[in-house]
């Protein structure tokens, strides 16, 4: 009898669901808590900074966020709306900022505080960065890295810089970048 000395790979790990991971939070589980702030780091973040808050406020704002999801981890009753719970967590204390700083900010108004009034479409759009970036966590390092630079970069690099950063011959990225494509969209449809 033969044996095949060939072992099949591992299935892939797929990302704990936010219900898993909060419950583990709130049993103090140290681990699922950096998986949850890793995951959520650029969401709260990068909202601070889009209502009009400076680098050192957002930083504060961020902090103060996962403070208070820490304390609530126990009592968030539907877990799959934890992006929408973070955004509205986010933009309450960025007006509460802004106030104790007595600056107006453009895009901070008491409306924006009520959680009602969250447009459907910034909390689809916010679900939607997490799963895509859970999805390039799956990919190789090259397409994660390439998807990261070319629709993750404030200012898109021309392909030319791209070229140079990744060292990948420039007529190559267009179909590299269409596989790893690809690949993410079957990573994303697979969950």
């Amino acid at each position: 009898m033969s044996t095949n000395s060939t072992a099949l790979p591992p299935e892939p790990q797929l990302p704990e669901s936010d219900a898993d991971i909060l419950s583990r939070c709130a049993i103090g589980d140290r681990t699922a808590w950096g998986v949850l702030v890793h995951r959520y780091k650029d969401l709260v973040y990068s909202t601070a900074l889009r209502t009009g808050l400076d680098t050192a406020d957002a930083e504060d704002v961020f902090q103060e966020v996962f403070l208070e999801l820490h304390r609530s981890a126990a009592r968030i009753r539907n877990p799959n709306a934890l992006p929408r719970w973070l955004l509205v967590a986010t933009r309450r204390l960025c007006y509460k900022t802004a106030v104790r700083r007595r600056r107006m900010l453009p895009d901070i108004s008491e409306d924006l505080v009520d959680p009602s009034r969250l447009p459907e479409e910034e909390v689809i759009a916010a679900q939607s960065r997490v799963s895509v970036e859970e999805g390039l966590r799956q990919l190789d390092a090259r397409c994660a890295r390439l998807l990261g630079i070319l629709f993750f970069s404030q200012e898109p690099p021309s392909y030319d810089e791209i070229s140079e950063t990744l060292g990948l011959a420039r007529g190559s990225i267009g179909p590299i970048r269409i596989r790893c494509l690809d690949r993410l969209r079957k990573v994303i449809g697979d969950r």
